[in-house]
């Protein structure tokens, strides 16, 4: 009997897959951060995230929603995480920043399919039909000028091929994300010189489930992730190379 006893009090010295806390984290498609290939999710920011959770010896749940969908689950406290939202004091009012641990900035790109429809300035925006994600901001001149004719749409999947059946005249995109649909979908898009300059991106936290010790592990966990041979082939293998340098606008918001 002491021995069973004694086998008992070792087995409690080590920790359970019992005992691994799991965070849920909402993701929309949007390659090459998100990709989403049902039951497999995967991607720079995905897979990042997965690495900094074995690091922090905790597990995630991804769950597939569009993105506008994924900051009201946030809002609510129906998930934990998102990735790669930029910062506006508007969504500082429900998520909690991971500041310590930001994605690289990304530029956005405004791809036509009509080289007479070429974007140099905002001004030229004026009076054409742009096509944005829904729950995305990018910049105050553009999300609030009557001018611009804005229309939503949920991925930019479907942006692009409004694009090319010519429903819209411009389509605002990351730029990477655009590189990636115009390659899988096989498509010889323009990329206008203007661009938005980016912003770092960042895990964030819903308020209503934040935890700062869980957060603090999270945190180290992406730190170690970003700095080892492992994060640098994650994101050797979705940005092989670096954009051109460009003309950008300063973004005082540019965000998914």
């Amino acid at each position: 009997m002491w021995r069973i006893g004694i086998l008992l009090l070792c087995l409690s010295c080590f920790p359970s897959h019992a005992d691994t806390i799991t965070l849920r984290v909402a993701v929309s498609d949007a390659p090459p951060y998100r990709i989403i290939e049902s039951p497999l999710f995967r991607g720079y920011y995905i897979e990042l995230l997965q690495l900094a959770a074995r690091n922090a010896d905790l597990r995630v749940q991804f769950v597939s929603v569009p993105l506008k969908r994924a900051f009201q689950m946030l809002e609510n406290g129906e998930a934990d995480l998102m990735l790669g939202p930029n910062r506006t004091p508007e969504r500082e009012q429900f998520l909690v920043y991971l500041e310590q641990a930001p994605f690289p900035a990304e530029d956005k790109v405004f791809l036509i399919s009509d080289s007479g429809q070429i974007i140099r300035s905002l001004d030229d925006l004026h009076g054409k039909r742009l096509d944005v994600l829904a729950g995305a901001v990018y910049h105050p001149d553009i999300d609030n000028d009557p001018q611009i004719l804005r229309h939503e749409v949920k991925n930019y999947s479907q942006a692009l091929q409004r694009l090319i059946r010519q429903r819209s005249d411009v389509v605002l995109i990351p730029e990477a994300q655009g590189d990636w649909l115009m390659h899988e979908m096989g498509l010889h898009l323009i990329k206008s010189p203007l661009r938005l300059a980016g912003k770092p991106s960042y895990v964030v936290w819903s308020r209503r489930t934040y935890d700062a010790a869980l957060a603090k592990r999270l945190i180290h966990g992406l730190q170690q992730a970003f700095s080892s041979h492992a994060g640098a082939a994650i994101q050797q293998r979705y940005f092989p190379t670096k954009p051109s340098p460009a003309a950008t606008v300063p973004a005082q918001t540019s965000t998914p």
